[in-house]
């Protein structure tokens, strides 16, 4: 999960759970919100971090060594 992806999902459900927690006084809402954000946090833990989708330049010397092989 791309970590945009990952604030884009979590940031506005802790937002939500602040809110329900703060506003409206509500346990069931925050521990909704609390489940379904520990959820995003489970899901890009076990994704791992996807710093392979970053591409070398193109005069990268490990890349050109591997190409060699």
């Amino acid at each position: 999960m791309k970590r945009s992806l990952f604030l884009a999902l979590f940031l506005p459900l802790l937002a939500a759970e602040c809110v329900a927690q703060f506003v409206l006084h509500s346990q069931t809402w925050t521990n909704f919100f609390a489940v379904l954000a520990l959820g995003v946090i489970g899901v890009r833990y076990l994704l791992g971090p996807q710093s392979a989708e970053l591409e070398c330049m193109p005069d990268c010397p490990k890349c050109a060594e591997d190409e060699r092989r």
